[in-house]
């Protein structure tokens, strides 16, 4: 075994992150922006955490969305930090929830509601046909499931895709009867 050097952290070395290396872009393979969680841990909450503390924490850790679990670790549902914050928030406080009692349960996005890529097909697409699908679909997040082995193996986050090939990108949802009908009743 040998011992090796040390060195002083000098003022120029700057904290990289991830969207700092390489030149993808529109034409690169699509599992080049996907964080696989087989190689890392996670961003997740627990379901019953409240949702004023997840705020908290989410924006000290400068995170967007968390993956919310149960208390077996499973998967339950998406929370992102406008809806910890916006409408949905004051809507139940409105309601007459107590702000300091509404949990992420209450406001995240459940399971039912999240849509899925396949691994597989992901091995032979494009970042850009990631970009066109979410478009087209009007989904902000993403899973990435292996639909043999029935893993969740990450998620993307058109923000996220946005903000490393340095484009503007609007996913916006086409709204349907019961969005409306839900923005009339509030």
């Amino acid at each position: 075994m040998k011992t090796l050097p040390l060195y002083a952290v000098d003022a120029t070395d700057h904290l990289v992150h991830p969207r700092h290396f390489g030149h993808a872009d529109l034409h690169s393979p699509a599992l080049e922006l996907v964080e696989d969680f087989s190689h890392s841990t996670p961003d997740v909450i627990d379901a019953d955490t409240l949702a004023a503390h997840t705020q908290e924490i989410m924006l000290h850790e400068h995170s967007r969305f968390k993956l919310v679990v149960d208390s077996r670790g499973e998967l339950v549902g998406l929370i992102e930090q406008e809806q910890l914050s916006g409408p949905a928030m004051m809507r139940r406080v409105a309601n007459g929830d107590l702000r300091h009692e509404i949990m992420v349960s209450d406001l995240m996005r459940p399971r039912e509601q999240l849509k899925a890529l396949a691994h597989e097909q992901l091995q032979q697409c494009t970042i850009g046909d990631v970009i066109a699908t979410l478009q087209h679909s009007g989904e902000a997040y993403c899973l990435v499931v292996d639909r043999d082995q029935h893993q969740i193996r990450g998620v993307i986050s058109a923000r996220d895709l946005a903000e490393r090939l340095h484009i503007d990108l609007d996913i916006s949802k086409a709204p349907t009867f019961l969005n409306i009908f839900d923005s009339l009743s509030d």
